[in-house]
């Protein structure tokens, strides 16, 4: 055994009484007790008070439990602190279920925000992409497929996305071609087109 864990064997054999300094002086002889001690306190494995007139060595558990019968400052202190960590806990459910909340919310945020930023241009750009990989060997699609594709990427409802087919199509007139027809589309001149192919 190092010196260390014998004095501290010694320490922990004594319980809430502690052991005078001088008596492990003069028990532990071959070792310097001094820088043994002073180790043992730096590691935290022992608490040295003054005790009357003597110095005495305790394990920091059992000074904590000395300190709680000797001193009513220091039981008040202490009671306090169970009160406070009592309250902590029982606290700390309700909140961590907050910040769970808090974190699911901003995944929510973060979801959204990664939603693609619609504008004429870019539109056009996954409008054309669909109409390219969709056509059937006529080249009509129908534009309720090509709304549920480019709802999703844009997060668009159904006015919004037939607000953009008619800038498309006016904007850019020699590009494309409605046809009547279909569940839904585009009201041209009183007439439903829900079909469109690139020219």
């Amino acid at each position: 055994m190092s010196s260390e864990e014998l004095v501290l064997e010694k320490i922990l054999s004594t319980g809430l009484v502690g052991i005078k300094k001088s008596d492990l002086k003069r028990e532990f002889t071959s070792f310097d007790l001094d820088q043994t001690l002073n180790n043992l306190v730096n590691d935290g494995k022992v608490c040295v008070d003054k005790k009357g007139s003597a110095y005495y060595c305790w394990t920091p558990e059992v000074y904590l439990k000395y300190l709680n019968n000797v001193d009513p400052k220091f039981r008040i202190l202490n009671d306090r602190i169970k009160f406070i960590e009592r309250k902590l806990d029982g606290h700390s459910s309700s909140l961590r279920d907050a910040i769970n909340s808090l974190i699911e919310l901003l995944k929510t945020e973060n979801i959204h925000s990664q939603k693609t930023l619609v504008n004429l241009d870019n539109f056009k750009i996954e409008f054309d992409t669909i109409l390219t990989k969709s056509n059937n060997s006529i080249g009509w699609i129908g534009l309720g497929d090509v709304r549920n594709e480019l709802s999703q990427k844009f997060d668009l409802n159904k006015d919004e996305f037939y607000e953009l087919v008619e800038q498309l199509v006016n904007t850019y007139h020699n590009e494309y071609e409605l046809s009547t027809g279909g569940s839904e589309g585009v009201i041209v001149r009183g007439l439903l087109h829900g079909y469109v192919r690139s020219i």
